[in-house]
């Protein structure tokens, strides 16, 4: 097999495990630059090192180390330690994250959006100073004038009711 083609299939064999990866590389970093960042350094990483991958392996197990590598450097390159990671946890739940194909992902979008949605205003700027602004929870309290204890409450109590209308939306049959 000449390089070229190694090259391609293996590439062809890394994005449609993207999705996998990400999940992986997320639930070690809870931050979505940081994964995509990292993500394209795996890319990088898979692409330059394609020569000496053994095609007769599976690439996902492959990929995983690159991934746990990148990710120790980013921590590293942020001076903290990985001390909240296990990889050995993250890598056991990685066939879960295969269950998330693209339809049933944006189904689970579409029922999120409609579930915001629904929540008042001031619940409704929260998440959005919190996820959309990446503000930490001090910051929020500040911003509101209420206690940190409370946002972390507040925020708990609307991941969970919105958890729950998720499931109730896509237990739903569709309209037509």
């Amino acid at each position: 097999m000449s390089e070229a083609v190694q090259l391609e299939s293996l590439l062809r064999r890394f994005y449609a495990n993207q999705g996998k990866l990400r999940g992986y590389v997320f639930s070690a970093t809870r931050d979505y630059h940081a994964t995509e960042d990292i993500l394209q350094e795996i890319a990088i990483v898979v692409a330059k090192k394609a020569s000496v991958y053994d095609a007769a392996r599976p690439a996902l197990p492959w990929f995983m180390g690159i991934a746990r590598n990148q990710i120790q450097r980013h921590y590293r390159a942020k001076g903290k330690e990985a001390s909240n990671v296990s990889y050995e946890l993250l890598e056991d739940f990685v066939p879960l994250f295969a269950s998330y194909e693209k339809e049933e992902i944006t189904e689970r979008q579409v029922a999120l959006k409609k579930c915001v949605e629904k929540l008042p205003q001031k619940q409704r700027h929260i998440m959005q100073m919190r996820y959309v602004e990446e503000l930490d929870c001090s910051q929020i309290s500040k911003t509101i004038g209420r206690s940190i204890q409370g946002i972390y409450g507040l925020l708990k109590r609307m991941k969970n009711g919105l958890r729950k209308c998720v499931e109730f939306q896509l237990q739903q049959p569709e309209v037509q």
